[in-house]
């Protein structure tokens, strides 16, 4: 019976697929770039892709491999996690890793629109000894694309105004001690590029009464806090009468902006935190909102 069924299941596979050839598979969307390693050369990204079976019957192998392009530029190879099973007449989300040459990724930043991403793959079909080729195409915005590693990065690459001291206030100016905490919970390198901190009179950020340049880069570790000070000095006149009133009653706040970029392999990621400042006055009491 056992010998029966080995017979007749590749057989019957075989007469389905003759009567209706297998057809590829459509790319629906990509979903999560996830930078799941870093290497010398090489970009590993985790992400899934949603994919329509449109045979009328499922289909799954554990033996897929797939070659990635952007229109006729080769960007490295891939495989799925977990294999390939797809639902008969039905879309499934596929987790796949995908290695990236790095050399190539940096011309990604001489494009424009939108381009063909391609992936040109095989798998071995089940029961019998033979493979399926696929290619599978889906319409890339380049921005887009960009645009995803880059809030992967920045979800993980943490800037943060730990601590704000201040060291004396006289009729014309307060003088500022700003702690600044860098976290980095990649597994990568990146930088930070010339950090601008403004100081404002209102939540508006509109009014400003102090600025500052930090011209510096900072190289951040992988998995690394890093903490430096700044000084920073806010002129009283610029505040008016605001000063003056608020400190007869003990209470003044201040409202500070730190604006950056982070920079991960010759891509620039815009950055910026801003955080509401009360202090008293007569005591350098200072609460941070």
């Amino acid at each position: 019976m056992r010998i029966l069924k080995k017979i007749l299941i590749p057989l019957l596979f075989i007469l389905i697929t003759a009567c209706s050839p297998i057809k590829s598979p459509n790319l629906i969307d990509v979903y999560r770039f996830e930078i799941a390693e870093d290497k010398y050369d090489q970009l590993v990204l985790n992400s899934d892709l949603k994919i329509y079976n449109p045979n009328r019957f499922s289909f799954s192998s554990n033996d897929v491999s797939f070659n990635l392009f952007l229109d006729t530029l080769y960007l490295g190879k891939g495989s799925f996690d977990n294999g390939l099973i797809l639902t008969k007449k039905d879309t499934s989300l596929i987790s796949s890793s995908i290695i990236l040459k790095k050399d190539q990724l940096y011309s990604l930043m001489n494009l424009k629109d939108s381009v063909t991403l391609k992936i040109l793959g095989s798998s071995a079909i089940p029961l019998i000894s033979t493979r399926h080729y696929f290619d599978l195409e889906y319409k890339l915005d380049i921005d887009d694309f960009i645009s995803r590693i880059a809030q992967n990065i920045i979800e993980d690459v943490n800037i943060q105004i730990k601590k704000v001291s201040i060291k004396k206030v006289d009729l014309r100016s307060i003088f500022m001690e700003i702690t600044f905490g860098l976290y980095n919970k990649t597994k990568i390198e990146c930088g930070i590029n010339q950090m601008n901190i403004n100081v404002y009179k209102s939540d508006n950020y509109k009014e400003l009464i102090s600025s500052s340049t930090i011209k510096e880069s900072f190289i951040l570790n992988p998995m690394s806090l890093n903490e430096f000070t700044q000084d920073a000095r806010v002129n009283t006149f610029k505040m008016g009468t605001a000063f003056l009133a608020n400190t007869l009653s003990n209470k003044n706040s201040l409202f500070i902006e730190l604006t950056s970029k982070v920079e991960y392999n010759n891509f620039e990621i815009p950055y910026s935190i801003k955080r509401r400042v009360d202090y008293n006055p007569r005591t350098l009491e200072i609460l941070l909102r």
